[in-house]
């Protein structure tokens, strides 16, 4: 008797650690989850190097970093400074309110689209050949900004018009992409382009 109350009894014991590991799964969300509430609740993106879910290890493959971010872009600036962002520009795989630029596109400007607070501008084939966007004022410096995105080669820097702040651009593997820093080197806008 003693025998089987043990055995009973461990039997309820772990099938509570397993029915508790499982509400407790269900309770927590996945990364992937976890990104999109985040996109809804305020519009910040996301960005990896691979189409496969975190949770499984089985049958990765290698894939061209990107990055997407939904909504306004004034609202949470430190995306600009995310790894998986400053990976996507160089790979020219960043999409910003669904809206990535086609650097393969001839590069004439024929009309634009205002989503949020971001400028697409389109050839007059609709192909995308440059996306700008504002950020949060006051809010990333210039220091930071070029710590961030070090890994990348800048190919021009230099002084607006009228004191009006710098820029600095750096090289994608097919376009470029433009900081404008105010006259305080703060962050205030960026382009991608061809």
């Amino acid at each position: 008797m003693y025998k089987v109350v043990k055995i009973l009894s461990s039997t309820v014991v772990v099938s509570t650690l397993v029915l508790g590991s499982s509400a407790a799964y269900v309770a927590t969300s996945s990364p992937n989850v976890q990104a999109a509430e985040q996109v809804q609740k305020w519009g910040h993106g996301e960005g990896g190097a691979s189409g496969a879910s975190s949770e499984s290890d089985v049958n990765l493959k290698a894939e061209t970093p990107w990055y997407n971010y939904e909504g306004y872009t004034t609202y949470d600036p430190s995306f600009t400074q995310d790894y998986n962002f400053v990976r996507a520009l160089k790979y020219d795989n960043v999409s910003i309110n669904g809206y990535k630029v086609d650097t393969g596109a001839k590069e004439e400007f024929d009309h634009n689209k205002k989503v949020y607070d971001t400028t697409v501008e389109f050839n007059s084939a609709n192909e995308v050949v440059q996306i700008t966007f504002f950020t949060k004022p006051d809010s990333v410096s210039k220091d930071t900004f070029k710590k961030a995105h070090t890994s990348n080669e800048i190919t021009e820097e230099g002084k607006l018009g009228n004191g009006d702040g710098t820029f600095v651009t750096y090289d994608t593997n097919n376009g470029s992409y433009t900081a404008f820093f105010d006259q305080n080197d703060n962050l205030m806008e960026m382009t991608i382009g061809q």
